[in-house]
Order: C-alpha cells, then sequence, then structure tokens
C-alpha cells in the first residue's frame, strides 16, 4: 500500500520552462556566455542535473565562474517568480492527498531556494513534508540518491511511495530507487517513452486520484 507521492517540481507540479529558460540566458548573458537556443535548452539542459550540465555545455572552467553563473539564474528567476503558476488541478489533488494521510514531497534538482520559493508563491508549500534539491543530494537524477534521501526523511521504503515526473530522469531516479513511477505526458515529452517504461502514464495530477494509485 503506497504511504507517499513524490513530485518533480518544473514541469510536472509548476509551469516553468519559459521563465527557467529566460533566467538562464540573463545569466549566461551577465557572465559572457554564449545564450542557448529554445531547442537546446530543451533537449540538452530542461530537467537534467544543473551543476554538471552546465559546466559540460557552456565550458565553464572554474567552479567560481560556476558558482556565479547559477547564482545569476537564481536572482533572475527569483525577480520574476510571480509568473510561475500551477498546473491545472494540482492544488486540489494535492489538497485530497494530504486529507487521505498521504505524506508528499518534492524532489527537484533545482537549489533548495528556488524550491522553497516557488512553493510558497504557488500556495502549494505547506502541502509537502519533505523538499529535497541541488544542494540535499551529491549524486542527482536520474541517480537514485534524491529520491533515497526524500525516503529516508519521511522514515518510508521506495515500496511505500509512488514518484511522478515528466522527464526522463524522473523515471530513471524513481525506478532505481525502487519506486512505483508515474510519468506526467504533455505535448513535448512523448519520446520518453520510448527509452522508458514507467508504471504509469498520466496527462493531469488529478488522475492520481482517480487511477487506483491513491
Amino acid at each position: 500500500m503506497y504511504k507517499a507521492f513524490l513530485f518533480d517540481m518544473d514541469g510536472t507540479l509548476v509551469d516553468t520552462f519559459d521563465l527557467i529558460y529566460e533566467s538562464f540566458n540573463s545569466a549566461l548573458k551577465q557572465n559572457g556566455k554564449r545564450q542557448l537556443t529554445k531547442e537546446e535548452f530543451d533537449k540538452k539542459l530542461f530537467g537534467k542535473p544543473v551543476d554538471s550540465t552546465v559546466s559540460r555545455l557552456l565550458g565553464i572552467a572554474t567552479e567560481g565562474e560556476h558558482k556565479k553563473v547559477l547564482k545569476d539564474f537564481e536572482i533572475h528567476w527569483l525577480r520574476n517568480l510571480a509568473r510561475v503558476e500551477v498546473f491545472k488541478n494540482v492544488p486540489l489533488t494535492l489538497e485530497r492527498l494530504k486529507a487521505k494521510g498521504y505524506k508528499l514531497g518534492v524532489v527537484s534538482t533545482s537549489p533548495r531556494g528556488v524550491i522553497y520559493e516557488t512553493l510558497q508563491q504557488t500556495r502549494i508549500y505547506d502541502y509537502f513534508d519533505v523538499l529535497i534539491g541541488a544542494e540535499d543530494a551529491k549524486r542527482k537524477k536520474p541517480h537514485h540518491e534524491p529520491v533515497t534521501n526524500a525516503l529516508r526523511v519521511l522514515n518510508m521504503g521506495p515500496e511505500e511511495a509512488v514518484f511522478v515526473g515528466d522527464t526522463v530522469y524522473d523515471i530513471k531516479a524513481g525506478k532505481s530507487a525502487g519506486c512505483h513511477t508515474v510519468f506526467m505526458l504533455n505535448a513535448y515529452n512523448g519520446d520518453v517513452l520510448k527509452a522508458e517504461k514507467p508504471d504509469g502514464v498520466i496527462r493531469d495530477v488529478s488522475e492520481l486520484l482517480e487511477n487506483g494509485k491513491s
């Protein structure tokens, strides 16, 4: 019997694609780096571990330079946070899952401060029992460590949790942790299903209330 639902944040709970793209390009421009096209961003960066991907993609050589880019990203993000919106039915679904006694968590590659401010801005922060961000795991998704760390905080085994996400990295992380995995399908990520076989597929988070997983 499942006792917890763990969620990726960006692209699963909140619509952040455009703001993340703009924030990264703003940070890159400030630091004299080549800016990304939307196609590059979508295929090579969105949903991936930021701390390793940015350096490899843009040739950022030093740790100081790397930290500066990420800090400038966070500043731009927080200045424009009011533009972020939750996806349809997210608050209602979280409220009903919580009312049924489930523990809820967020497992994201974003910095913890960004997660906190984003969930506060969208008024869904209070539903969650655990937040795992970039600082909370040495190895990022698709490694299982972030998911395993969330389970450790909740004092639960992987067989007791459902992990919900919208990228191949989410599904790999959830599977390697031993969780039941649910893929959030949208207009842009159908190719993930060619590479991975999640345990379930949904198009709206409210389906978690309808398909027997809760």
